[in-house]
């Protein structure tokens, strides 16, 4: 299975998916939840042979001025 960590959450699933996994998404916060931030995956779990568990957050990852 490749790493997908890192990655935008569509783009990760994306490439799960077509190598052949079923794939679950979790969502981390902390608190001070971000609002229209970038989803990016932070943790990947084999959950079994062909299913895998995402974890992901949002980031702002733009410049703001």
């Amino acid at each position: 299975m490749r790493s997908v960590l890192g990655l935008p959450l569509d783009v990760g699933c994306g490439i799960l998916k077509d190598e052949g996994y079923a794939v679950k998404t979790v969502e981390v916060s902390a608190k001070k939840r971000i609002d229209g931030g970038e989803a990016r995956i932070i943790r990947q779990l084999s959950l079994d042979e062909k299913t895998v568990e995402l974890a992901y957050s949002l980031f702002k990852t733009g410049l703001e001025g």
